[in-house]
């Protein structure tokens, strides 16, 4: 069985083809992150005849495997850069506050615990009414109050959140997602504008599906004022089965993070954002346990309310606080506690 009996890998091809002609004598780099994805980018690139400089950022919390991953990838002939952020994850945390729920939930929290937000006594009032006593806390006001309208930019899109938060007076720490930003993407832009990058390539599927992978309309993004460089994702259109196929022709080796940990998807180790987290604590206590004390001091506050609020969304289904309303949309009830 060859890749190129199979037209998504013939496609896969000529576009990178493409777009290495376009960018023929420029500077061009793969964002790696030791995960599966990224490491297909470089295989697919080899394949195509080109061996492209990696660049991995380190962010001060990364899995043993990870690193693994980057010395066999460096032994397989790989060119693999490792640069230090400005601002590590821990020291983020430190300076902005922790990770809790997801990135927008964290920063929206962020914004009107800046303002002094009184969960407890002002949690329920009016849009109108907390912005004439918050007037720097509006689009954060705005969630609270359910004004957006997308309903996922509400925190009724969190089932039993701002119950939870007027309850307990918001959560006993800083909530920030600027460690995503910190450690990721601000170093981005700052090696591209260091070493003039034309392209970056990045290891992202559409099939993986979360804001991340949607928030990418194309596999392939002009230079923008958001990118100081032109984006292009290989494997955007790959399936999942896709993948599996590659791999399977391939036999290419990926981070122990898979077949010895058991995980599905890897990324900043045990991130409160991830969905899946209490597994992949799990595992880092398991197999990687220096790191597990690590994270466990990181993020343990977290974890804990995070614990508290599934909880509670428990309760009050079982009381039947809340129900799906006509659109499928989480509404609340008029049920007396």
């Amino acid at each position: 069985m060859k890749l190129d009996e199979h037209l998504v890998f013939v496609d896969t091809f000529a576009k990178v083809r493409s777009v290495m002609e376009q960018f023929e004598g420029k500077e061009v780099r793969v964002s790696y992150s030791g995960g599966s994805d990224s490491d297909c980018v470089l295989w697919v690139l080899r394949h195509v005849g080109y061996n492209v400089k990696s660049v991995i950022y380190d962010t001060g919390l990364e899995y043993e495997a990870t690193w693994r991953q980057v010395d066999y990838m460096r032994s397989e002939g790989f060119d693999i850069e490792v640069v230090k952020p400005p601002k590590s994850i821990p020291n983020t945390i430190y300076h902005y506050g922790t990770p809790f729920m997801s990135k927008h939930v964290s920063d929206m929290l962020e914004r009107l615990n800046h303002n002094h937000f009184d969960f407890k006594n002002d949690g329920n009032l009016s849009f109108e009414d907390a912005y004439a006593k918050y007037p720097h806390s509006k689009s954060a006001l705005r969630w609270w109050t359910d004004n957006n309208t997308s309903k996922s930019n509400n925190i009724s899109w969190n089932r039993g959140l701002k119950d939870f938060l007027i309850n307990n007076n918001g959560v006993p720490f800083p909530t920030s997602a600027h460690c995503c930003y910190n450690t990721k993407k601000l170093p981005s832009k700052i090696y591209a504008r260091q070493n003039k990058v034309d392209l970056m390539m990045l290891g992202i599927r559409r099939a993986e599906g979360g804001k991340r992978a949607t928030s990418y309309p194309s596999c392939f993004i002009e230079n923008s004022v958001i990118y100081p460089y032109s984006l292009f994702l290989p494997i955007f259109w790959w399936k999942n089965e896709d993948k599996e196929l590659f791999d399977q022709i391939t036999g290419i080796k990926h981070s122990d993070c898979y077949g010895v940990y058991g995980m599905k998807r890897t990324g900043c180790p045990g991130c409160p954002f991830g969905r899946n987290f209490e597994d992949e604590i799990t595992a880092i206590a398991q197999f990687e346990p220096k790191l597990s004390k690590a994270v466990e001091h990181i993020f343990g506050e977290s974890y804990k309310w995070t614990r508290k609020y599934k909880e509670y969304q428990k309760e009050t289904k079982v009381k039947g606080y809340y129900a799906l309303d006509k659109e499928g949309y989480l509404a609340k009830l008029n049920a007396k506690k």
